[in-house]
């Protein structure tokens, strides 16, 4: 990999590793580029590797994080050993992993349509202090009825994201499938909305329709990024087929070892006795 592109936050930190980074690179004669890369460096936390596949998902080139951020679930270098990216670049100890793109298609009550892609989720959820009502089908089945604040569609990797807190499972990032985890459900004598996360398989589209859309507006965010301010009343959500993400793993690289460190332990260190 000769061509390569730097993308970073504007962290302190962040600009001293990227100066850093620069001249080891051109120390081996290697291209920083802004267009046609061959691998995208990404120097930041999991904010800036996302905001750097939504910026460049489309030249379909894997993605390496240098870590600079706070939670770091898709990095893979640290600043004390910026020296590990040419064992990157020359494919030495690291693989690439492949992770889906959800797609999503909403429909306003105006007729315009608006599509966009999310790596870790799809947020639905109403504006104004009310319940939200939609009818929800998978893979073109009646499904369930629900009223509550809202609903998160999430990618494996995804899944440390919103919606842990919001209850949602917690997912290997190896596995096929997506879930959807309901936020605060109102379940009383009159609504049954689903209450638990639904884990599903990878192949199954998900269509919400939202009920009295013109009265009960909802927002639709891909990854924190807000589709339209209109009101909308068709959801259509899905694995797109077109493109995925590739990120740079180390070969060393241990889904559960991250997760207890970064998820339960929080990086903190105690002695069990």
């Amino acid at each position: 990999m000769k061509r390569i592109l730097i993308h970073h936050n504007s962290k302190r930190d962040s600009i001293t590793v990227k100066q850093q980074m620069i001249e080891l690179l051109e120390a081996q004669n290697r291209e920083l580029v802004l267009e046609n890369p061959d691998v995208i460096v990404v120097i930041g936390g999991d904010g800036t590797m996302l905001s750097a596949i939504r910026k460049y998902r489309d030249l379909k080139v894997p993605f390496v994080g240098i870590d600079t951020g706070t939670l770091g679930f898709l990095t893979t270098i640290m600043p004390d050993h910026l020296e590990k990216i040419f064992d990157v670049l020359d494919r030495k100890d690291y693989r690439i992993v492949t992770y889906p793109l959800l797609m999503v298609n909403t429909k306003t009550l105006s007729g315009e349509v608006y599509t966009d892609y999310a790596f870790n989720e799809i947020l639905i959820k109403h504006v104004e202090p009310k319940l939200m009502e939609a009818k929800v089908y998978l893979n073109n089945t009646p499904f369930n009825y629900f009223t509550g604040d809202g609903l998160i569609i999430s990618t494996p990797i995804g899944a440390t994201g919103y919606a842990i807190w919001a209850g949602g499972a917690v997912i290997h990032s190896d596995i096929p499938v997506y879930q959807i985890t309901p936020m605060t459900p109102n379940d009383n004598s009159v609504n049954r909305p689903m209450k638990s996360t639904m884990i599903v398989p990878d192949d199954t589209y998900v269509d919400i329709k939202i009920v009295k859309a013109h009265k009960r507006k909802v927002i639709v965010a891909c990854d924190g990024n807000k589709l339209s301010n209109e009101y909308i009343e068709e959801i259509h959500v899905k694995v797109t087929p077109d493109f995925d993400i590739k990120v740079i793993r180390s070969d060393e690289f241990d889904y559960f070892d991250l997760f207890r460190r970064k998820i339960i332990d929080k990086n903190i260190r105690r002695v069990l006795e």
